[in-house]
Parts: structure tokens; sequence; C-alpha cells
């Protein structure tokens, strides 16, 4: 029970030695009742929990990232949800069946809960530019402490290390498990998450990208950019610095006000 509370499932009330349990009020709790409401013959206890709900989040979108399991789990859960008709295949890979939309709105509501009580945890002031399965970026008050390894500070928060101070009244931290370190490509993916479409973080990101060119990793950046849904930008940015133009739909400076504010740092004579 206590677990469950932790998770914002139930909630609980005390009348003397009787503890009484109920759904809780929150949209992923209303959602799983819902769940075993709808389809009360599954048994939910055994799929959403442990590997099974783990390939579950990875197949909220057709391009999940199902590497990290071994063949023998995936072959044994997939058959399983297969089976069920939870999961179909796609050309991409799998997904969640469209029959168990609220399956696919839960695991979304409760994956969303983790990520605003983790970045919680950063600062009562946090706020999530961007998030998926439980990876997130968020924006916290200047100078806030890091509670663990698992938050990086990135974007223009980090441009100092490049020789490019940028004032701001907030800092940018990266959430991941998996992630140990910050690479110039990952501060330039995150600057321009900050804002989507806006042509100053377009520009500050240009900046770092100009000054790293020779350093950057072609082939990281564009897989890394994929998986943020930058891939049109990047290509864009790197055409820009090439042919000083840009393309018809892009959130680009004009080249004469790029090479302006680059020439402050001594980027371009």
């Amino acid at each position: 029970m206590k677990k469950l509370q932790q998770k914002g499932i139930i909630q609980t009330t005390a009348e003397g030695n009787r503890k009484n349990a109920y759904f809780s009020e929150t949209k992923h709790a209303s959602l799983l009742r819902d769940l075993f409401l709808s389809y009360d013959f599954m048994d939910w206890e055994n799929i959403l929990s442990g590997k099974s709900i783990e390939i579950l989040f990875q197949t909220l979108d057709d391009e999940g990232d199902l590497s990290s399991f071994s063949g023998a789990t995936l072959w044994r859960y997939l058959k399983e949800l297969k089976g069920r008709g939870i999961i179909t295949e796609t050309q991409k890979g799998y997904r969640i069946n469209i029959r168990f939309s609220i399956l696919t709105n839960f695991l979304k509501e409760y994956e969303q809960y983790f990520v605003t009580k983790i970045s919680k945890t950063l600062s009562e002031n946090s706020v999530v530019l961007w998030q998926k399965n439980m990876e997130f970026l968020v924006r916290v008050p200047k100078s806030t402490e890091a509670p663990s390894g698992d938050f990086h500070k990135t974007a223009t928060s980090i441009f100092y290390r490049y020789n490019l101070p940028l004032f701001s009244e907030f800092d940018v931290y990266f959430h991941s498990t998996t992630k140990k370190t910050i690479k110039p490509e990952d501060a330039i993916l995150h600057t321009l998450l900050i804002e989507p479409g806006n042509v100053r973080y377009a520009t500050y990101a240009l900046l770092l990208l100009k000054k790293e060119e020779k350093q950057i990793d072609k082939k990281y950046f564009l897989r890394e950019a994929e998986c943020f849904g930058l891939e049109n930008q990047i290509e864009g940015m790197l055409e820009f610095l090439q042919t000083h133009t840009r393309s018809e739909g892009q959130s680009l400076p004009l080249w004469n006000d790029f090479a302006e504010k680059a020439r402050d740092y001594g980027m371009i004579t």
C-alpha cells in the first residue's frame, strides 16, 4: 500500500485500527481504474509490472528503443503481449494496439506523474521543457544544485565551458539515468528545446555549433536530433553555416545578424 501511495495510485484513511484504501484523484489513478473496469478479464497485476511495463513504456510510439532488453526477454514478453492483442507490430517496430487507448493514456499520465515528481526534487519551481520516456529537460532558478548524478547541467547553462558566456535568469538540466556526460552536440539540441521555433535560441545553438564545428560528431549529432524530432532543424543549421542562407520555414537568423553576433565571440572576421 505504501508503494501504491508513493506512485499516486491510492490514498488511505484511518478509522481506529482500520485503514481504508481508495483510488487516488490523480489522473493516472483514474485511468487505471477505468482500465480495470473496461478489461476486468486481464491480469493487469502481471502486465503492469517488471519488464512487461518497461516494454510497454517503450512502445508508446513507433520508434521506442527496445535495445536495452535481451533477445530472450523481448521474445518472452512480446509474445505474451502480442498474444493478448495489447501490442501490434508496425513497420518501425511495435506499438500498443489502438483498442487499448485507455492503457496508452494511463502509461503517458503515469510517466508524466513521475517526471514531475522527479523534477520537483531539483526545485519546486522546476518547469519541464521536454520529456520522453523517463528522460526530460527541465528549467530551474539560477544556481539550483542537482540532488543526484542523474541531473546534468546543459544547454546555455554550460556555454561558458566553450568561451561563450551567456547571461540567463535560469539554469537548464537534463535528467537521464543512462547519459553520463553532456557533449557539445547535446547542449546544442537542448538549447533548441528550451523554446522550439525561437530564433534567439536557434542563434545561441548556432554559435556553439560554429564554435565546435570541427569537433562535432555529425553521425551522433543527427542520430540524437532524430530522437528529439529536430533532425530537420539540425540539417538546416549545418547547411546555413555552409551556404549562409536559411531554408524556407527554418527558424534561423539572417546570416548578417548571426555573423555580427559571432564576431563578438571572435569566430567570424
